[in-house]
């Protein structure tokens, strides 16, 4: 039989008589001790340790014996703690909740010897749940009384909520209660808007406010620690902008509903340049209204199956191998966390085209969706929408799965989409069904998936080895496009000069091995060509597959032997 350790908490709110042979704290002990004999055929068994307070009051949690007790049963030394009556452990509602929350955690069991109160029973379980349920109620009271004293003190015109903000400050030792003006800051403030106006764009004037050396509010707290100083950024210069603070009034939001008083204040800036700069913001929003225009589809939602985030970043790649002209092009992935700390060797993600992956989700959540509405939009509200309704990405080397969020997608159902007209833009369609589980408060996506590596690139294809999806924007393979512009060059360059291929590689420094691999491309079939050029051949068909294919003389051969 389990030994169930128990430990006896004795406590007495004054010192009176605790000299005794015999006091109240020992026939506290000896009752606890008594009802843990008597549970001794259930392995019940006192532990050697004794946690008491004299004179100690049941509001506070400050008693030494108490402290012990919580400490021993922290390092699960403890499995019931057995007192004479309830309020002999705490007579704060507030901190019984506390300490029956620590106990439900470490498992430990609370019984009242006089009051039939125990905690490993279902009944008292369920006396413990009312208690708590009230307590629940106190602070919730205790909340409101602290929301509704604020509100009240807002209503009146009072600054409510610690340091103000730019362009004002707290009274002084002779002076009434309230914010007043700070001059210099002031100045900036009025600057500010006045920008506003005449550039219309947040990042502008923060731009050139930050060259011209200024910079955020700076303080200095009672401890001494600064705080502010900081470069100005389009979202301080928005707060500034939006704070109606400035205009003399002060809000109070509440339950999702905003309120407008008169402020006790002065303001800083007119009604007039007020209402010109929220115009110019409300013309902004509209349209910009639900668009996403980060170039990572994913920032901030995509991780591995073990837990790494997959970062977004680029670089700059050449155009082509030789790379003659030295252009270059903008290449984006996502890269693991984990492959750069741990070592590539020891991530199998590594990295993942975001171009692609981007789309790949794209197509998985539009699949989903089925939404017309969405379907007519322009990829930027397309974006926004499904950043919204994801909640998160998890790639694993042979899964992919898409976490929706129900509440969001609910949203988005009831949420009138109008369409800039009836055609409807290209989309990216995934051509394989994601297995779909749903909860209660999300639904998930999977779908199978191989990381494959095709002509030194890393894709991801289906568990079969075929595409995954059919982008919104096909792009051709650079190296496919410039060998078939290459194999046609010398082909008709061949006919014109009427040399050989041995005479026209030495004449032109070229590899005459090269040009025999090459030249075949130009017995590829018109359907072939135009699919390879426009980017809309399978991006699992290679190089090396369409040279193959070319051998074949006939055409139909050719578009079976690369499974068109």
């Amino acid at each position: 039989m389990k030994t169930i350790r128990c430990a006896v908490y004795t406590r007495k709110s004054n010192e009176e008589g605790l000299d005794l042979a015999f006091n109240s704290l020992d026939a506290q002990l000896e009752a606890g001790l008594d009802y843990i004999k008597s549970q001794k055929h259930e392995g019940w068994e006192a532990v050697k340790s004794r946690y008491s307070d004299g004179g100690f009051s049941g509001g506070t949690m400050k008693r030494p014996g108490l402290k012990q007790l919580l400490d021993d049963i922290d390092k699960s030394r403890i499995d019931v703690v057995v007192v004479y009556k309830v309020d002999r452990l705490s007579r704060s509602l507030g901190d019984f909740a506390k300490m029956m929350e620590v106990f439900d955690e470490k498992q430990v069991s609370f019984v009242s010897v006089t009051q039939q109160f125990n905690t490993s029973t279902s009944m008292g379980r369920l006396t413990m749940n009312m208690l708590l349920s009230f307590a629940q109620f106190e602070r919730e009271v205790s909340g409101e009384r602290i929301r509704d004293k604020i509100a009240a003190t807002k209503k009146k015109g009072y600054w409510v909520g610690g340091t103000p903000p730019l362009g004002y400050r707290l009274q002084k030792e002779n002076e009434n209660k309230g914010i007043y003006i700070l001059p210099e800051e002031a100045e900036l403030v009025r600057k500010m808007f006045e920008m506003y106006v005449e550039l219309g764009s947040p990042l502008a004037v923060a731009n050139s406010l930050s060259e011209q050396g200024y910079t955020t509010k700076r303080w200095i707290s009672k401890n001494g620690r600064v705080h502010g100083g900081k470069c100005i950024t389009t979202k301080y210069v928005h707060g500034v902008l939006t704070n109606a603070l400035y205009i003399g009034k002060i809000t109070h939001t509440r339950s999702g509903k905003t309120d407008v008083y008169d402020g006790l204040h002065q303001p800083i800036i007119d009604q007039e340049c007020w209402e010109n700069a929220q115009q110019i913001m409300k013309k902004q929003k509209k349209s910009e209204l639900h668009r996403w225009t980060h170039p990572h589809l994913l920032k901030g939602k995509i991780r591995t199956s073990d837990g790494f985030m997959l970062s977004p970043s680029s670089t700059h790649r050449p155009l082509t191998k030789k790379n003659e002209t030295k252009q270059k092009r903008l290449v984006r992935y996502y890269i693991s966390q984990k492959a750069l700390k741990h070592g590539f060797k020891n991530c199998p993600i590594k990295t993942i085209n975001a171009e692609h992956f981007d789309e790949l989700i794209r197509g998985v959540v539009l699949g989903h969706l089925q939404n017309d509405g969405l379907l007519n939009q322009s990829p930027k509200i397309r974006d926004r929408w499904i950043r919204r309704v994801i909640d998160g990405v998890t790639v694993s080397p042979d899964e992919v799965i898409v976490t929706l969020l129900t509440s969001e997608l609910e949203k988005l159902r009831s949420h009138r989409i109008k369409a800039p007209s009836t055609e409807q833009l290209p989309y990216p369609i995934c051509l394989h069904k994601p297995r779909t589980e749903e909860h209660a408060e999300r639904i998930t996506l999977s779908l199978d998936i191989q990381i494959k590596r095709l002509e030194g690139r890393r894709m991801l294809v289906s568990a079969d080895g075929t595409d995954l999806i059919i982008p919104s924007k096909p792009e051709p393979q650079q190296h496919i496009v410039d060998a078939i512009g290459l194999a046609y060059r010398w082909h008709d360059e061949l006919i014109k000069s009427g040399l050989k291929i041995v005479e026209y590689s030495k004449k032109h420094g070229i590899a005459r091995s090269r040009m025999i691999k090459l030249l075949p491309l130009t017995q590829l079939s018109p359907s072939v060509l135009k699919q390879a050029l426009a980017g809309t051949l399978s991006s699992t068909i290679t190089l090396d597959d369409l040279l193959r294919a070319s051998k074949q003389l006939d055409w139909t051969k050719q578009a079976q032997e690369l499974g068109l």
